[in-house]
């Protein structure tokens, strides 16, 4: 089977479950389903990252790294549940003292001061880059139509990434950033963007999921689409520095999890703050 039959037979049945996913938490009226979903993927990606960062001559605590992310994470998308009486605040300071000590322990007694300042730098910046830019999809779920947000944002982010693949394959002749990623074209990032609008305004079109209007809709498409592209190169850039080509191989044709969640990282966040910034939404607490 060629690695494009692949990516599309994989990508519709990650599709499915991740819709699977989200009816369940429709019909119980939760979002355990979604939380814990973030979370696995959150605890796989920042594992990958790790993996990546070990090839580079870092020695990050990927146990604490993972287990903290998670915990941070945890606690976040409890505080946005009702009557738990805690702010919401990703980064709590009493956890963050802990991790910090913690990590200066580890490194004193696994590898003395050998590496100290990129051992526990790069185990932070893991946290930082998967679990903190993950907790804005979970922030998403709980705004005013929130499960809609989190699927307009999603479609955008990989049709778009998809359009941009096929149609640069075929068609693109200038590289984009080819220190980078080098078989990513110019050509290729136009008709991502292209395929990131028409999502937009398809999705603002149908009445029953309507989140925005459609001059906002095509705004948002070039946003999310731009945001999505950038978050694609960024995971390219870590992978470029230990001549990666995928994260891992858990996944066949994708890669690895954070292979499949990059372009997300940076969509999600950004489509956050395009909705609190423009007053489009409010909270709404989950039970």
């Amino acid at each position: 089977m060629s690695t494009l039959k692949t990516r599309i037979i994989l990508g519709i049945v990650m599709f499915g479950m991740f819709f699977g996913i989200l009816c369940f938490d429709v019909i119980f009226h939760t979002d355990i389903g979604f939380g814990c979903l973030a979370i696995l993927a959150g605890a796989i990606s920042l594992y990958e990252f790790y993996t990546i960062a070990g090839k580079s001559g870092f020695s990050p605590f990927r146990i604490s790294g993972i287990g903290i992310g998670g915990w941070l994470f945890a606690v976040y998308w409890l505080s946005l549940r009702k009557n738990t009486g805690i702010d919401p605040c990703f980064f709590r300071q009493e956890v963050l003292i802990i991790l910090i000590f913690w990590l200066f322990l580890l490194q004193a007694i696994t590898h003395g001061t050998k590496d100290a300042i990129k051992n526990i730098s790069v185990t932070i910046f893991g946290i930082f880059y998967i679990f903190f830019l993950l907790s804005f999809a979970i922030a998403i779920r709980h705004l005013h139509q929130g499960i809609c947000i989190v699927i307009m944002v999603l479609l955008i982010s990989k049709f778009g990434d998809a359009g941009g693949y096929l149609l640069g394959r075929k068609y693109g002749k200038h590289k984009l950033v080819k220190s980078i990623s080098p078989n990513k074209t110019i050509e290729g990032a136009c008709f991502s963007l292209l395929c990131s609008v028409l999502i937009a305004v398809i999705f603002n079109l149908i009445p029953q999921i309507k989140v925005i209007d459609l001059p906002w809709s095509i705004l948002f498409g070039i946003v999310i689409g731009c945001s999505a592209i950038l978050g694609d190169l960024a995971e390219s850039l870590i992978k470029r520095d230990v001549n990666a080509k995928d994260a891992s191989n858990l996944v066949p044709a994708f890669g690895g999890i954070l292979d499949i969640i990059d372009c997300l990282l940076v969509s999600m966040p950004v489509a956050y703050y395009f909705f609190v910034f423009f007053k489009f939404v409010s909270y709404e607490p989950k039970g």
